[in-house]
């Protein structure tokens, strides 16, 4: 049986790939594997989204649980209220920042935490078998599901003002639409709105996927800084005054010796992913703190966060984990938390981050039909080889199936980039053979 979860749930062309039959089996045997009374079910703004989440709660009644429909809310949102309102499952339909045809399911535990590989699998076991004859579970509406993540959002920064402070805010078409701007606004912002319409057709069109309109707002209109979320609201990407673009790695890096000197981080440990910039490593090394590495994704990173006590952790794609106010990745609760350190420091972004060193990279993604044949292919791997050894010792090179997309994606970091160039270009000349058509 193939298996149907990535990094970040089940994704794929919506009504080819994932279609309403497989949401209704992916329902159903998540409440057959994991036993929810209750579970709230969210999704973005995409057109398929209301089909998709109609099967998924049609399935999940099946099992027995009973259903709250949360409508359109960031994937965060879904986390947080489980967590604060004692649901047993969360339950997200999004691909977040996919294209316009993907979507996806993904699962949120008790915790707020996505489910675990394990966990996965137990989903995965029963995904062709029938529920036994019982009871089926209500499905409704629960109309208190902003309102209440809002509140969620105005108590983790309580005296955050931003009056005077012009932002330009893109939220990529997506779930953070209905939510960001009149928040942001609320706290005294002036605002420059860019994707700011909830509209499936063009989700992730702008947004921190495409951020070039966002960093050509923020030139035009004079603003202080830039936020673009995605689809689904999980990242928050940051372009400084001059319009240039801040990752999470170097924001986490700026921000981490702040915080623990306002006595906000109790953990000298932060959590970078493999594709974490070894410039903001070794700043924040100088600085006392011990950086941990794994794999690319944001469970990755919460897991990590959580067996080893770290407060502090993310991706340079804009995932940021603040631990003491939550379990997972929020683009808009990560938003808040850094304007209220820029606030309390006296300072804009472009300063905060600009003693944070970054080292070249170099990436490619490649699309392919069969990830995993392709990078299991002898010419594939002796060209991996050779660009490792291109690199001399002084770099890094990670070459991996992406979980989310039919793409290789090829990454090179190192204190030079023209070898870095050059062993990207090596790789990507011996996928070739393998380059899926669009």
């Amino acid at each position: 049986m193939p298996k149907h979860f990535g990094t970040d749930g089940v994704r794929g062309i919506a009504g080819v790939e994932l279609t309403c039959e497989l949401g209704f089996r992916l329902g159903r045997a998540a409440g057959r594997a994991l036993g929810p009374r209750t579970a709230l079910l969210a999704r973005d703004t995409r057109l398929s989204g209301p089909a998709l989440e109609a099967a998924c709660a049609a399935g999940l009644a099946e099992a027995g649980g009973d259903v709250h429909l949360g409508g359109v809310l960031p994937s965060p949102a879904v986390s947080h209220l489980v967590r604060l309102h004692r649901f047993d499952l969360g339950v997200v339909v999004s691909a977040s920042h996919n294209p316009p045809q993907d979507n996806g399911i993904k699962f949120y535990n008790g915790q707020g935490l996505k489910i675990s590989p394990q966990d996965e699998d137990r989903v995965e076991e029963v995904l062709d078998e029938l529920s036994p004859p019982g009871r089926l579970g209500m499905v409704a509406p629960w109309p208190a599901a902003a309102d209440r993540y809002v509140a969620f959002l105005r108590e983790a920064v309580p005296d955050l003002d931003l009056q005077g402070l012009r932002i330009a805010v893109d939220c990529a078409y997506g779930a953070t639409a209905p939510v960001a701007p009149g928040l942001f606004s609320a706290f005294g912002a002036t605002l420059a709105l860019l994707g700011t319409e909830p509209d499936g057709a063009r989700i992730n069109a702008t947004g921190a996927a495409a951020p070039g309109e966002l960093q050509a707002v923020v030139r035009e209109a004079g603003a202080d800084l830039g936020i673009a979320f995605d689809g689904d609201g999980d990242r928050a990407l940051f372009v400084d005054g001059r319009g240039e673009i801040v990752g999470g790695d170097r924001l986490m890096a700026a921000l981490a010796p702040l915080l623990r000197d306002w006595g906000e981080l109790s953990s000298q440990e932060v959590v970078f992913t493999v594709l974490g910039n070894m410039g903001a490593e070794r700043y924040l090394t100088e600085r006392g703190f011990r950086v941990v590495r794994v794999p690319v994704g944001d469970r990755n990173v919460s897991w990590a966060m959580r067996a080893g006590g770290s407060e502090l952790g993310g991706e340079p794609s804009g995932h940021i984990v603040f631990a003491r106010h939550a379990p997972t990745g929020d683009g808009i609760l990560t938003a808040l938390l850094t304007l209220n350190a820029l606030r309390r420091a006296g300072t804009d972004l472009g300063s905060l981050v600009a003693s944070v060193p970054l080292w070249p990279q170099v990436q490619e993604d490649i699309p392919v039909l069969d990830r995993n044949g392709a990078l299991a292919d002898p010419i594939v791997r002796r060209a991996i080889g050779e660009a490792q050894h291109m690199l001399d010792g002084t770099g890094r090179l990670v070459v991996r199936p992406s979980g989310t997309q039919p793409l290789i994606r090829i990454f090179a970091e190192g204190p030079d980039e023209a070898p870095l160039r050059r062993a990207v270009a090596r790789i990507a000349d011996a996928l070739d053979r393998f380059r899926k058509a669009f």
